[in-house]
C-alpha cells in the first residue's frame, strides 16, 4: 500500500455517513465496508496516480464485480466479501507497482 497523508476527519466522517446510507439502500452489510475502506482508498489513490485517474472508480466497480462473481455458493457472508475484496485489491496494487513504477 502506498503512503497517504492523514485524511481530514470531517471528510472521513461524511464519507462513512454516506457509505452507511448507501449500504442501507443497497442492502449491503456495512461491516464489509468498514473492513475494506482503508485498502480501497489506498488502491483508488494508486490507480489514480498510476494508470489513470478516470480508471480509479471503474477499477473499484470491477473489484466489486469480481467479489460478487466469487460468491458461487450464495452465502455472501462478510468474511467472504472482505477476503475476496482484499485479495483482489492487494493483487491490483502489485500490478500497479510493477506496471507503473513511477507512481510509487
Amino acid at each position: 500500500m502506498s503512503a497517504h497523508h492523514k485524511d481530514d476527519p470531517e471528510k472521513m466522517q461524511k464519507m462513512y455517513q454516506w457509505l452507511e446510507k448507501v449500504c442501507a439502500e443497497l442492502d449491503v452489510d456495512p461491516e464489509i465496508v468498514h473492513n475494506v475502506v482503508p485498502h480501497l482508498l489506498a488502491l483508488t489513490s494508486d490507480v489514480a496516480h498510476g494508470p489513470s485517474r478516470p480508471a480509479a472508480p471503474m477499477t473499484m466497480f470491477l473489484l466489486g464485480l469480481a467479489a460478487a462473481r466469487g460468491d458461487t455458493d450464495g452465502t455472501s457472508n462478510v468474511e467472504h466479501w472482505t477476503e475476496s475484496t482484499l485479495i483482489n485489491a492487494t493483487h491490483l496494487q502489485s500490478v500497479i507497482a510493477e506496471t507503473y513504477p513511477e507512481a510509487n
